[in-house]
């Protein structure tokens, strides 16, 4: 009787850890969904995606004015990142920061853009979450 006991915990533990396993599995990492968006050519979904600050670019200081600088994903992909400084404020990124995006994804040949890094109502919002300092901006 312990024998069958002990059989069917090992088997449900089994079970339960291999559906854990799949459901991680089809849950894509923030670095290869904005690849996966860059290969399928896909616009306007929200991504969260890690990287490290690449390159830090000029302002856009046309209205509305964007902080923007370039993200490099562990995966090696390039996205700009365009925050906009009238509706947040501006994180403090310098590069080499690892930083943590969340924004809606728009394709273009050079990797992809991350913008609406910032609080939106009635729809999901961004930030920027900059390690170094452990803060969020959005």
């Amino acid at each position: 009787m312990k024998r069958r006991t002990w059989t069917w915990t090992c088997l449900g533990l089994a079970l339960a850890v291999a559906g854990l396993w799949a459901l991680c599995a089809r849950r894509p990492d923030g670095a290869r969904a904005a690849e996966r968006a860059f290969a399928l050519r896909t616009s306007g979904i929200v991504l969260t995606v890690p990287g490290v600050v690449a390159r830090i670019l000029d302002d856009d200081t046309r209205s509305p004015r964007h902080q923007r600088f370039i993200l490099r994903t562990a995966r090696g992909q390039t996205l700009l990142v365009s925050h906009n400084l009238e509706l947040a404020p501006r994180a403090p990124v310098r590069a080499g920061d690892a930083v943590t995006v969340r924004g809606q994804y728009e394709w273009n040949n050079e990797g992809g853009l991350l913008h609406n890094t910032h609080s939106r109502p009635r729809r999901p919002s961004g930030w920027i979450r900059l390690s170094r300092v452990g803060r969020t901006y959005h």
